[in-house]
């Protein structure tokens, strides 16, 4: 191949590179722009429409720092451990101080629910759904003493080995 039908394939597809990303950025401006664009001048909103914009998220979390590590009941006679790292969910920064003040008491309960745990029902889906519920309850049951909800436990990490 000739040098200067390399210097023109090069050209060629440079070219194509180029008019890509051109084409690419304007199809994100251009969804951008009429995702971003209110109702025109004289056009009156909906009250279903207003109902429907996202509300800023009040969420707060609290992550243990430590992951749970418990032995697990397995049937094969192999000892079999479970990894699990753990956040909580509120709507509430007095919620998130509450937990840390009762500390101690969720990770002796918690502790207490993982080391029960069949290592086989941990396998599935619904096994691991049915722990997420079940840490739910537990922290739960701990933040009843302090009349205090929480939206949800959250199971950030699992491993099993």
């Amino acid at each position: 191949m000739a040098e200067g039908e390399k210097k023109n394939k090069l050209l060629l597809i440079g070219g194509l590179v180029v008019g890509l990303a051109i084409v690419g950025a304007l199809a994100v401006g251009g969804t951008l722009y009429f995702l971003d664009k209110g109702p025109a001048e004289g056009e009156e909103q909906s009250a279903s429409a207003t109902s429907n914009k996202p509300t800023k998220s009040t969420s707060f979390y609290y992550s243990f720092e430590e992951p749970f590590v418990a032995p697990m009941v397995s049937s094969d006679r192999r000892q079999r451990f479970l990894q699990i790292s753990l956040a909580i969910k509120t709507e509430s920064t007095d919620i998130a101080l509450a937990v840390e003040k009762h500390m101690p008491l969720l990770k002796n309960n918690l502790n207490r629910l993982f080391t029960k745990q069949d290592y086989q029902t941990m396998q599935t889906p619904e096994g691991k759904l049915q722990l997420q519920m079940s840490a739910f309850e537990v922290v739960q049951e701990v933040m009843d003493r302090e009349k205090m909800k929480i939206d949800e436990v959250l199971i950030t990490d699992f491993v099993m080995q």
